[in-house]
């Protein structure tokens, strides 16, 4: 009985002894998993990045100041330099007159017709002398009438324009009359028959077109070139022959001036027009006003001289004026009247 009681109590003790240890191998893994994930959440805490905050950079400011256009009121010309003294320019000086000897005038090599002596002023306005008026520009554009009436007036113009602005865009027109061109285009009673077109000079045939009808403007250079007299006539259709921007009309008969402001406002945008005529050939009235106006919209100045001396006309003169020009009523060659 002893004996069984014996191996009882040491079984129960080994049982207590294993039922012991389990419990604690339980409690170290409980505790050691709940260490385990303490560790594990307090490094991930520890050497987690931090979130860079960066500072949003300030965009660079740019001003512009953007002057709106008034399209009624186009912007100021650029200062104009007033020349008094030509000859400060280099510009050559051409005293022209029909009886001087043409190998002085016409003939020179460099310098007298069509010479260089803006070239430096190009990109500035200047103000320069024409009979007597003021012209500021610095891209000229010349209507010059070359029908018969202004061929004993003609080569002095000529001379006068190149003596100040020799880079002058100059279109040569038979009369200065202005319609829309439809009696032209139809041909037939002495007017030129085709649309109203530009040629250069140099450009043309001239044994060709001196048979065309009479209105047209090879018959009548032919007629001033012969008026001249032999040397100085052909001197002067040399000149014409080497002359840059110098332009003829055709097909406009003597109703085509207001092409040749178009031309010269479309084709070579200049800033004034000197027009050369003696305004005796009828202006149709809706085609001078809007002609007019686009002059002013496009800040276009118009110089009228009437080369008989005479009134340019009340069409022509408010056009002048409209544009800030002005008119001249003088015969070059002659003094202008007090």
């Amino acid at each position: 009985m002893k004996q069984f009681f014996g191996r009882k109590s040491r079984s129960a003790l080994a049982l207590v002894i294993m039922i012991s240890f389990a419990l604690h191998v339980v409690a170290i893994l409980i505790f050691g998993t709940i260490k385990f994930v303490t560790d594990v959440l307090r490094e991930e805490k520890v050497f987690e990045a931090a979130p860079i905050e960066v500072a949003p950079q300030k965009e660079p400011e740019y001003t512009v100041n953007i002057k709106q256009r008034n399209q009624s009121t186009p912007p100021p010309r650029p200062p104009a330099i007033v020349v008094n003294n030509p000859s400060e320019l280099d510009i050559p000086t051409l005293d022209i007159d029909v009886n001087i000897d043409s190998s002085s005038v016409f003939g020179r090599g460099g310098g007298g017709f069509g010479g260089g002596g803006l070239s430096q002023m190009r990109e500035m306005a200047v103000t320069m002398d024409l009979f007597g008026a003021e012209v500021t520009s610095n891209n000229l554009g010349v209507v010059l009438d070359i029908s018969g009436s202004a061929h004993s007036t003609l080569h002095l113009a000529i001379a006068e324009i190149d003596k100040s602005f020799p880079r002058a865009h100059m279109v040569l027109v038979v009369g200065c009359g202005m319609s829309d061109g439809t009696a032209a285009i139809k041909g037939g009673g002495g007017k030129v028959p085709g649309k109203p077109r530009f040629h250069k000079y140099r450009d043309i045939d001239k044994e060709k077109e001196y048979n065309r009808l009479g209105r047209s403007a090879p018959t009548q250079l032919r007629a001033f070139f012969s008026k001249l007299g032999e040397n100085k006539g052909e001197d002067m259709e040399r000149y014409f022959e080497r002359r840059d921007n110098l332009y003829v009309l055709y097909g406009a008969d003597i109703y085509g001036a207001n092409f040749a402001f178009d031309y010269l406002l479309d084709d070579h945008n200049v800033d004034t027009v000197y027009w050369f005529a003696d305004f005796g050939d009828k202006i149709d009235e809706s085609i001078i006003e809007r002609l007019t106006s686009r002059l002013r919209s496009n800040r276009v100045t118009v110089i009228a001289h009437n080369f008989l001396g005479q009134s340019v006309g009340p069409l022509a003169t408010e056009m002048a004026k409209k544009t800030g020009g002005t008119t001249i009523e003088l015969v070059p060659g002659q003094e202008k009247k007090k």
